[in-house]
């Protein structure tokens, strides 16, 4: 019967690089992951689902939550209008309302509504009238919280806040506590919020017993307005009992004030009233009096002084002059000095110069004006007595005046600190005065407060609860748990150590993959699989090894074979001895080499003596005869080379030699495959001196076993030591999880688990 030569290993495909490169990172593989996923969907599903029964229970064991709701309008009742810009701050920033808000979630509030509710005596608000069973159920124990004894978590909250434990506490401080408690679980089930543009307030409250909810959501905008009045008239009594203290202080100041004033009067001699206003006036008089004085005076000087310069001029000039012509007796004189003029006129026509009557009128015009001169000489004498009287009253009017003046002074200096009496007798008494309405207004408005918030609606009980959500509990635990058991599938994929496809291996190594090797049950030995069953799928694994192996270097005949690994308890033995068997099973010429000279294992499986001469005996031979260091296994018909007796030389050394060279060379005239059961890389450096000998070097790769670092630096040795790699074989595969997961190009590997069915 044939077999596809595919059916556990992949068509051998060139090198897609050199050798030597280096992996390089590929994209993110999210065809890959998806690919995985869909594949382990059954594993996916059972958690999802698994994950989903135990949310149902979880969410049944919830308690029922319910919300009552409350509406609080805060405005300001009083009549008189608000300022404009205040209304509008208080509309859209909502001052007040954020205040009152505070107001209500505020501790003290809270503990005013659980004394008159009474709520210490609930379990609810009161942890230590509760049950310790009671409520519980088989969720708590998922919690990892109720693991640790009540005794240590005491110890750790009272290490971690500082406080100190105390044993027994009193009655007022275990009272207070409880008081504490029940005032915090009050506010973690009230919440406050505003409506927005609005100076609307709702309140709720969430409890387990809706009819409770709906009380405290009642009760606690009543003890609001409640306190907001009891406020108000504290603050009334508070300050009528303020104003009544002030007002007798401020009456004692008021009549100290005014005694002080009338003190200050008497001792000073100043009459009340107008007193200040009457020295005022008597200055002013003077004043006014010295100034006309000083003008009269003036006037009078002017007045000599232009008659004194006429009478120096000219004598006839007098006559001119003012005071001169307003003196009616020398107007009168004047008059008969014409009269007399005219008679000598009259006479001149008729007389002589020398005629009695002419020197008549002639002595009688002489004594006319003799007589005004006497009359000009009065008016002078009569302006100069007249400037002499200006002259002294003006001097008398102002020694007046400074007198006044000086008596002003000192009446202004006690003016001043009368004024200042007055004044401050005067604001105490207008200070007074205003205490004092203040205080009639508000003995009379006490007890007439109203409040500047109401409720516009009340609290209803609540037909269903608020909370939990379970439908949408269940379906987010659900969804939780599929992403869970997606994230666990990845996880572990990306957790596993080892590589689990070919391509991860050309990913993560570079290097090809020639070869996948099934596993086998624990209790058979490759070796024994081979012979006892020849048409298994691992026999047909090993042929396409062979083949794979053949096409990586078409034009090389390849016959010195060395088989390698990264560390131990790869199965690179297991394989040296399976692909001997095979090989020889088929007619060719087979000897496993045991190159492993520190830790030999292919006598012990094969069930050889492992004493005898063997490799290290033969390359320091000096013949080139082979046949005394073989040995034949007679089950399987190929040969075998120990390690030899002279292990006692170093392994780099001797395989480095030309001598190892030359023995190589002598195997491959006689038999047609030398398979070399090489160490580990990297422990010794035996396979990279052996690897320069051999035509190519396999590298085994436990499936998902060898850790990827290891088995990229064993190969990065490898290359650097110039050994021709043939591929790597994947070892001890896991045929049904390969095929499950879809590892590989999908449709090609797929069934690789059925392959492996059809095989056995």
């Amino acid at each position: 019967m044939s077999t596809p030569l595919h059916a556990v290993d992949p068509p051998y495909k060139p090198p897609s690089r050199p050798p030597d490169s280096s992996p390089q990172d590929e994209p993110f593989p999210l065809l890959d992951y998806l690919q995985l996923l869909w594949f382990r969907r059954r594993l996916i599903a059972v958690v999802t689902l698994l994950v989903a029964v135990l949310g149902y229970l979880y969410v049944n064991q919830l308690q029922s939550i319910y919300t009552a709701r409350s509406d609080i309008l805060i405005g300001v009742t009083d009549s008189q209008p608000l300022d404009f810009q205040q209304a509008i701050y208080q509309r859209y920033f909502g001052l007040d309302t954020q205040q009152e808000m505070e107001v209500l979630r505020s501790r003290r509030l809270a503990q005013k509504t659980v004394e008159r509710l009474n709520l210490l005596a609930l379990p609810e608000f009161n942890p230590s009238l509760r049950d310790p069973d009671e409520g519980q159920s088989w969720t708590r124990f998922l919690n990892p919280v109720n693991w640790i004894p009540d005794g240590w978590l005491a110890s750790l909250r009272g290490a971690s806040t500082g406080e100190v434990v105390v044993a027994e506490p009193s009655e007022e401080e275990q009272a207070e506590r409880e008081m504490v408690r029940a005032v915090n679980i009050f506010l973690s089930k009230l919440d406050v919020a505003a409506v927005e543009l609005t100076s609307i307030i709702n309140l709720t409250f969430s409890s387990p017993d809706p009819k409770l909810a709906a009380r405290i959501a009642n009760e606690h905008p009543e003890t609001y307005i409640r306190d907001k009045l009891e406020a108000k008239l504290e603050s009334a009594e508070r300050l009528s009992t303020w104003l009544s203290e002030q007002l007798r202080e401020l009456e004692q100041n008021v009549r100290d004030s005014e005694q002080a004033v009338e003190i200050y009067r008497i001792e000073q001699g100043l009459t009340e009233g107008a007193t200040g206003d009457l020295l005022t006036q008597q200055l002013s008089a003077i004043n006014s009096q010295l100034i006309i004085a000083r003008a009269e005076r003036a006037e009078a000087e002017a007045r000599l002084a232009q008659v004194e310069r006429l009478l120096v001029a000219d004598a006839s000039g007098l006559e001119t002059a003012s005071e001169v012509l307003s003196s009616p007796m020398i107007q009168q004189l004047r008059s008969q000095e014409a009269e007399v003029q005219r008679r000598i006129s009259e006479l001149s026509v008729e007389y002589g110069p020398k005629h009695p009557r002419m020197l008549q009128v002639n002595a009688e015009l002489g004594d006319v004006r003799n007589r005004i001169d006497e009359e000009i000489q009065k008016v002078v004498l009569g302006l100069e007595n007249e400037l002499e009287v200006a002259r002294t009253r003006e001097a008398s009017l102002e020694d007046s005046l400074r007198e006044a003046e000086s008596e002003t002074g000192v009446q202004n200096r006690e003016a001043i600190q009368l004024r200042a009496l007055e004044r401050e007798a005067a604001a105490n008494r207008t200070l007074y005065e205003t205490f004092l309405t203040r205080f009639k207004e508000t003995t009379t408005t006490e007890g007439t407060e109203t409040p500047d918030a109401r409720v516009l609606s009340n609290a209803v009980i609540p037909g269903s609860p608020s909370s939990p959500n379970r439908q949408r509990i269940l379906l987010l635990i659900s969804l939780l748990g599929f992403l869970g058991a997606c994230g666990l599938v990845i996880g572990l994929h990306l957790l596993s150590p080892g590589m689990l496809t070919p391509e991860q291996i050309e990913q993560q190594l570079g290097v090809h993959t020639i070869g996948l090797m099934p596993k086998l049950p624990k209790k058979t030995p490759p070796h024994e699989h081979v012979t006892t069953r020849d048409g298994s799928g691992f026999v047909e694994a090993i042929n396409s090894l062979k083949i794979s192996l053949k096409l990586s270097d078409p034009d090389t005949k390849i016959q010195a074979i060395q088989i390698t690994s990264s560390v131990p308890e790869e199965g690179k033995t297991s394989l040296v001895l399976a692909l001997g068997l095979v090989l020889a099973r088929q007619g060719h010429k087979v000897i496993v080499v045991d190159g492993d000279l520190r830790r030999s294992s292919v006598e012990d499986k094969l069930g050889v003596d492992a004493k005898g001469p063997g490799l290290t005996d033969f390359v320091i031979a000096e013949t080139d005869d082979v046949t005394g260091f073989i040995t034949t296994h007679e089950e399987s018909g190929m040969d075998l080379m120990r390690t030899g007796e002279g292990k006692y030389v170093s392994a780099t050394d001797l395989f480095a030699s030309h001598r190892m060279q030359h023995v190589i060379d002598l195997l491959k005239e006689r038999y047609d495959y030398i398979l070399i059961d090489a160490p580990p890389v990297m422990a010794v450096a035996d396979a990279r001196v052996i690897g320069q000998v051999a035509d190519k070097t396999l590298f085994v790769v436990r499936w998902n076993q060898t850790p990827k670092k290891v088995a990229r630096a064993a190969l990065d040795l490898l290359r650097k030591s110039g050994v021709p790699l043939a591929g790597v074989v994947l070892q001890q595969v896991d045929l049904k999880r390969y095929g499950r997961l879809g590892y590989g190009d999908s449709g090609y590997y797929y069934h690789y688990g059925r392959y492996g069915q059809y095989y056995s």
